[in-house]
């Protein structure tokens, strides 16, 4: 079973501050794409991802972010959470009990992997934008 997200999430240290305003402005919507095993033949299975992501109201540099996975053409939600938007990186970031997930944002691509505490990737993710 994968834990993309969790339905709790840490907080994070501030965002970076930088040029990248706009960037953030334009993730929230509908991304899918792979969340693909790093390490084939364990007990990990490759998905289908779904990554929905809306603003949160006046707290810039965090987005709400709901991950899911898709099952039998079903879409069921793994969790939701708030994510850290780092606009000098370029990134998303959220940080689980069991690692952490950080997302490379490239125009309309989120890329990147997920990380276990003893920095063995568990997972490459790639989404598109999709809506």
């Amino acid at each position: 079973m994968s834990l993309v997200l969790a339905a709790v999430a840490f907080p994070q240290n501030p965002p970076a501050q930088g040029s990248g305003g706009d960037e953030e402005s334009r993730l929230p919507g509908t991304w899918r794409g792979d969340s693909l095993c790093a390490e084939k033949g364990t007990s990990c299975h490759d998905e289908i991802a779904v990554y929905r992501i809306a603003s949160i109201p006046g707290k810039r540099g965090y987005l709400m972010v709901t991950g899911g996975k898709v099952v039998d053409g079903k879409e069921i939600v793994v969790g939701t959470g708030e994510w850290r938007y780092d606009t000098a990186k370029h990134t998303l970031t959220v940080e689980l009990p069991r690692g952490v997930i950080t997302l490379k944002v490239d125009g309309d691509k989120l890329e990147d992997v997920f990380i276990l505490p003893d920095k063995t990737v568990l997972r490459r993710i790639t989404l598109k934008k999709s809506g």
